[in-house]
């Protein structure tokens, strides 16, 4: 039964409702542009007063930072004249028995010249004796860490120069140098002070500089300079104890300390220019005071604001007028759309917008017609692609799994997961590695998931064992999938099996090398075999058939080497001792005069089963290339960053620079050298890896990396 509609008599007007919704629309979009304008406005006020005030006080640092580099010089043409000083006054020292009590200070100030000023400082920090009165007594331990300076200088050696310092209460500018006495007891201090030093320093001050700059910012209403004792450069006073209090705020954390008194809408900067050299004792820095007059900020401010209201209201009104009009003319064909727009919200997809009398709802029936065709289309189309996906990855030759990192559950399992893992997706959807596989598995399965995330890819040869297949070799890629923000969502799996193509390189291995090597040591029986027709004795023809039984026995090691390989366990990593298949490798070998040794120690690898072939190929390669200079052939091992390197040498002709690489390649062949594309192959297997190193004419170096995990010591 279809519900009855309410009685349109019984709602309120559409057109009224409209309206009151666009008037309160206006006056919301007006009240948001005034607040916006207010906060522009006064964010725009705030960064110019910043601004100048930034500016202000990189220039008023700069103009410090200018004269203390100015001061600087001064003070390094003061140092040797304040050197040469401390050779007269410690002269004074060893006269007197090196005791500072009977030293004449007086004589040596005399012989110093105008201006010097000598103190005997003790280990207390004390001046215990001066030729300036005026400081006979003071302890620097009320300045801590100008004492812990002193304390330095007297537990050293040398010379130690200090800046030139303007004296409290006198005002005089003074240079000072301090040296230790030998038994470190007490350092001698002078200070230097000559006649025209005062001007010299006075000009280097710092004062007009910063009067000017603070002038060009109408925002500053007071400034006083204070040095690192807080008294004031100006005059040497010391301020209120407020002042002082944040003046030593500022040198203690070395920063600027800001203050604001909302009372008087002033702002209050305490600026601290480091000036410290830690070559010198005393502390250059300044605290320049700055007080802002934030009172100029808000009346311009205020001025603005208002005029902004002003036209905010009458936006207002005109806003409010034009609502009017548009809710009169939008409110005819509203119903009717919305009529129609009910019906198609229940799913009724085949019911079309009706047309009206206005051009522009025209467009909007035509555009809902359109979205309502696109929105059946899509569905239909999203549904049959979501099943063309799942059945394609599902027909896929090669497996592909996917499991969420949060949880640790497989989402996704196609059905070659299923063949090469020989388990059903129903047994693996929805369930973590420790609920399906035994501990030992889960926990491997995690590290290859670590490694994967660490690497952004983790690609390797996997070693399973089927049911109806025994031993099989998986070619496993694993790579993490990411979300929008970057985080990881997803492990992807890839799994193909490769135990065929594993079997196939190994006996293209085993025939390629034995062929060439039989055929090698047929046309060496074939040569002795022709010189010995030539010859007419018995004992000469006994001596070349003698000489083909090596060849013979090397052709008959070969091929029972090979027949032992003729089954599926070749494609099954071991652990093999390396001068064990060193020695079985030797043995395939005719006949030779070379001196081969292997000097490796009893280290066992976990390699292919053809180890001793792949020896055998070196072998061949260093016998084919190595010319009548070859009479050596060694094998050794290092260790390198957690890895063993086996190193295969000889002292042939070896490898042209412009070869060594290309050896590597398939189908390779140059002169005498053939093709070693396989034996790197077989090493890659178990992650080993082969480079040649040697230098040409000086033999071959093949270089056997084997990376950690993969050897070990034989018990």
């Amino acid at each position: 039964m279809r519900a009855q509609r309410p009685d349109p008599e019984n709602n309120r007007s559409f057109s009224r409702s409209l309206l009151i919704t666009m008037i309160l629309l206006v006056v919301v979009l007006v009240t948001i542009m005034t607040i916006y304008d207010y906060f522009s406005l006064k964010n725009s006020i705030d960064s110019e007063f910043s601004s100048l005030q930034n500016q202000t006080e990189d220039t008023i640092s700069a103009a410090l930072r200018l004269d203390d580099s100015a001061t600087t010089v001064l003070d390094d043409q003061l140092n040797r004249q304040m050197k040469d000083g401390f050779e007269v006054l410690f002269t004074e020292y060893n006269l007197s028995g090196e005791n500072p009590e009977h030293m004449n200070l007086t004589s040596v100030q005399a012989a110093l010249g105008t201006g010097y000023d000598i103190y005997i400082i003790n280990e207390s920090g004390v001046i215990v004796y001066t030729t300036y009165p005026a400081e006979q007594g003071v302890d620097f331990r009320s300045i801590p860490y100008f004492y812990a300076y002193l304390t330095k200088v007297r537990e050293s050696e040398g010379f130690f120069p200090d800046r030139v310092v303007r004296e409290i209460p006198d005002g005089r500018f003074m240079k000072y140098a301090y040296e230790p006495t030998p038994d470190h007891q007490y350092f001698m201090d002078l200070g230097y002070s000559p006649p025209d030093f005062n001007t010299t320093n006075l000009r280097l001050d710092d004062r007009d500089n910063i009067a000017r700059f603070v002038s060009f910012n109408p925002f500053i209403d007071q400034y006083q300079v204070f040095d690192t004792m807080g008294h004031s450069t100006a005059d040497d006073s010391l301020p209120d104890n407020i002042t002082e209090s944040y003046i030593r705020q500022a040198i203690a954390s070395r920063s600027t300390i800001e203050t604001n008194d909302a009372a008087n809408q002033t702002q209050t900067r305490y600026l601290f220019v480091d000036l410290n050299n830690p070559q010198y004792g005393s502390d250059m820095s300044r605290v320049v005071m700055l007080t802002y007059d934030t009172g100029r900020v808000q009346a311009a401010l205020n001025h603005l604001v208002l005029v902004h209201l002003l036209f905010g209201a009458c936006a207002l009104g005109i806003g409010c007028a034009l609502a009017f009009i548009l809710s009169r003319r939008m409110t005819r064909p509203i119903e009717k759309i919305a009529r129609d727009a009910d019906i198609i919200a229940s799913g009724d997809f085949e019911h079309r917008i009706g047309t009206t009398d206005a051009r522009e709802f025209v467009i909007l029936e035509k555009s809902i017609n359109t979205m309502v065709d696109s929105l059946k289309s899509a569905t239909t189309r999203l549904n049959d692609e979501e099943i063309f996906h799942r059945d394609l990855i599902n027909q896929m030759p090669v497996g592909i799994f996917l499991k969420k990192t949060d949880t640790g559950t497989y989402t996704f399992w196609n059905r070659a997961s299923e063949e090469i893992f020989e388990r059903p997706a129903k047994d693996m959807i929805g369930k973590t590695d420790a609920e399906i596989f035994p501990p030992a598995v889960a926990a491997q399965i995690k590290k290859e998931d670590t490694d994967a995330l660490a690497s952004r890819v983790e690609i390797k040869y996997k070693k399973v064992t089927s049911k109806t297949r025994g031993e099989r070799v998986i070619h496993m890629i694993i790579v993490p999938i990411f979300d929008s923000k970057r985080s990881v969502r997803y492990m992807l799996g890839i799994a193909e099996d490769v135990s065929d193509e594993a079997v196939t390189l190994k006996r293209d291995l085993i025939f390629s090398i034995t062929r060439s090597d039989i055929l090698d040591q047929l046309a060496i029986i074939m040569t002795y075999l022709e010189r010995a027709q030539l010859k007419t004795t018995h004992e000469a023809m006994q001596m070349f058939f003698d000489k083909t039984i090596g060849s013979v026995e090397s052709i008959k090691n070969q091929i029972a080497y090979e027949r032992a390989l003729q089954n599926p366990g070749i494609i099954a990593p071991k652990w093999q001792s390396v001068n064990q298949a060193f020695a079985e490798a030797l043995q395939m070998l005719p006949e030779h005069t070379a001196e081969i040794s292997a000097g490796v120690g009893n280290i066992e690898v976990f390699a292919d089963p053809l180890l001793p072939r792949i020896f055998f190929s070196l072998f061949s390669l260093s016998f084919r290339h190595g010319g009548p200079a070859l009479t050596s052939i060694r094998l050794t091992a290092r260790r390198d960053n957690g890895s063993l390197i086996l190193m295969y040498e000889d002292n042939g002709m070896g490898i042209p620079a412009g070869e060594k690489e290309r050896i590597f390649e398939f189908g390779y062949s140059h002169d005498d050298m053939v093709s070693l594309f396989l034996i790197r192959e077989l090493l890659g297997f178990t992650g080993i890896a082969i480079a040649e190193t040697g230098e040409p004419g000086e033999g071959i170096r093949f270089e056997i990396i084997i990376p950690k995990g993969r050897f070990r010591e034989e018990s």
